[in-house]
């Protein structure tokens, strides 16, 4: 087949949506399929080498510097119809959004598009002045997923959300974005220890993802970490990823005492971070607006136990059983204290979350299952 993706976000950038994209683009080709990405520039000076991804001309956000929004002016629309689609795929609702849905319109194609992002958590990144109530955002959600021919959703909560926002259920497809284990079988290069000068008998407690403030990392520095310090004086805390937050966050951790303790890595190549993980002794999250909690699977598939806020996206994984992982039902910081110094001081549990983890994604979350049921949904469309 011949499938194009239009995604606001695209590697080199550092997150779920971007990386998401990547993988898929990577197993439909290894699969046979063409695959066509379609992108804002990421900036004048980058130079891609990537076969077939094309960029837009693009202004970056009010509030994220790292998020672009693209102009449709480009000499690429041209291209667009001498490619033989046979699909369109869109990954969120904004400027490429709206051109997959202009371009599949003109060009009479199915257009499917993947909710990747609780948007109506987000709204504090818009203006004041444009920026929708709680109720606007929800009916902003329903109406640009009636738009498409079907919605691709990571899991099923998020389905449910969905449908409570008037989505009709035969409309929403559940499918996980999946995880490339052999991505996680390489040996490790990137040396944590080393770069950061963290001592062999330091524990290392493990975030990763953007630095913003759903992420509730000043919680987990301040609340919970803080606290493990006290009782364990041989832990560090490493936060890999990038953003607004950074700052106050870093600021936060010398008004703290913590600076010896915790390292802000900036954000990595996903190499890098599938490193990270490997070498961290737990990966602990907090976030509330996970649509699928990509950056769990990936600590699981790395042997490294999880422990994280079970809400949305997160709650469908742990919530089962055998995961790997201890889910935290509320914000509760004494339930991630405990559960941290007990995984630190208990080998055989380690261990047999360690081993459960790599299992529960390889058994449930294989990248190339996932793939082979969108291009299904491809196919029963055309």
């Amino acid at each position: 087949m011949n499938i194009a993706m239009f995604s606001d976000t695209y590697v080199p950038q550092k997150n779920g949506v971007a990386t998401a994209v990547k993988i898929y683009k990577d197993e439909m080709e290894r699969l046979g399929h063409n695959v066509f990405v379609f992108v804002p520039e990421y900036d004048s000076n980058h130079k891609r080498e990537e076969r077939n991804v094309f960029e837009f001309p693009a202004v970056t956000y009010f509030k994220e510097k790292e998020q672009r929004f693209a102009l449709p002016f480009s000499k690429q629309l041209f291209k667009i119809r001498n490619l033989n689609l046979d699909v369109i795929h869109s990954h969120a609702p904004f400027s490429m959004g709206i051109m997959a849905r202009l371009i599949s319109s003109n060009l009479n194609l199915k257009h499917v598009g993947t909710h990747h992002t609780m948007y109506e958590y987000y709204r504090h990144y818009a203006p004041l002045i444009i920026r929708p109530s709680l109720e606007q955002s929800k009916k902003l959600i329903k109406n640009w997923c009636m738009k498409l021919d079907k919605v691709i959703v990571p899991t099923n909560n998020i389905k449910e959300v969905l449908i409570d926002y008037g989505v009709p259920q035969d409309h929403i497809v559940v499918i996980p974005t999946g995880i490339d284990m052999y991505s996680f079988d390489k040996p490790i290069k990137w040396d944590l220890r080393k770069e950061y000068n963290i001592h062999e008998e330091d524990k290392i407690l493990l975030f990763v993802g953007r630095i913003a403030k759903e992420k509730n990392i000043d919680f987990l520095i301040k609340d919970v970490f803080k606290k493990v310090v006290e009782e364990e004086e041989n832990v560090k805390f490493v936060i890999v990823g990038d953003g607004n937050e950074r700052e106050n966050l870093e600021e936060a951790v010398v008004n703290e005492g913590l600076q010896q303790k915790v390292i802000f890595t900036g954000g990595q190549a996903r190499g890098k971070v599938i490193d990270a993980y490997k070498q961290a002794d737990l990966f602990i999250f907090a976030s509330y607006t996970e649509t699928q909690g990509l950056v769990v699977l990936e600590s699981l598939a790395s042997g490294t136990p999880v422990i994280a806020l079970g809400k949305m996206g997160v709650y469908d994984i742990l919530s089962r059983k055998n995961t790997g992982g201890i889910m935290i039902p509320e914000l509760v910081a004494d339930d991630f204290i405990h559960n941290i110094l007990r995984l630190l001081n208990n080998e055989s549990e380690y261990n047999k979350l360690s081993s459960m983890g790599k299992t529960f994604v390889e058994n449930n979350f294989s990248l190339t299952v996932n793939v082979e049921k969108l291009i299904e949904v491809y196919k029963n469309l055309i």
